[in-house]
């Protein structure tokens, strides 16, 4: 069963209510479809569903919407205006905030929760041609240690992204690139399919 909820566009705000009481959380975005989760909701499905959420390992925005043609973290600075560490960590809590604390709440009313880790992006995106390879190779690599490591200190599980897709520079393998040349960061069909692969073996496991 699939609830699709909208464009990632979307958290850049708060995007949801949760209430601690009675274990509900609604989706509040006024762009996104408004569904209701609670135990009753999800436990319909099956009282051993596991639910997956594709959303917080998402560089995506980033990597396309900020200025790392002027500015580069530290480490990789080279003409652009270095910043440092702390506020490399500041841009990343203001991008994906609100996704893991939807995770985070998420998991508090469905414990078999696992976040499914979004494809590293292509080496023919677009933003390439203006951001640096190594400074978006850097972001990306930050923003996932991160994020990782709240989501795995409230004990949410992870889908790792399959290892075969990902090239010796950090890339996704251009093999599953978006059918659509207009699209800079959605993979193929032939990615979804190993991915559904990946959720239904992890499921056989549990």
């Amino acid at each position: 069963m699939f609830w699709p909820l909208g464009g990632g566009g979307a958290l850049r705000q708060p995007c949801h209510s949760y209430d601690a009481d009675s274990l509900v959380l609604t989706i509040t975005s006024p762009v996104w479809q408004r569904h209701i989760y609670s135990r009753e909701t999800i436990g319909s499905v099956g009282a051993g569903t596991i639910v997956f959420l594709s959303m917080p390992l998402n560089t995506s925005r980033i990597l396309r919407d900020f200025a790392w043609d002027r500015f580069a973290p530290g480490p990789v600075a080279r003409d652009e205006t270095p910043f440092s560490e702390k506020l490399v960590d500041g841009l990343i809590d203001m991008d994906s905030t609100h996704a893991v604390r939807l995770a985070q709440d998420l998991s508090k009313i469905w414990p078999n929760l696992v976040v499914v880790e979004a494809p590293r992006f292509f080496a023919n995106a677009g933003y390439l041609g203006k951001h640096r390879f190594e400074i978006c190779q850097h972001v990306d690599d930050v923003y996932r240690k991160r994020v990782r490591g709240q989501l795995s200190a409230s004990g949410i599980a992870i889908l790792d992204q399959p290892a075969n897709t990902i090239t010796e520079a950090g890339t996704t393998d251009l093999f599953y690139d978006n059918e659509n040349p207009l699209d800079d960061h959605h993979a193929s069909a032939a990615y979804g399919r190993l991915v559904l692969e990946q959720m239904m073996t992890y499921a056989a496991s549990r």
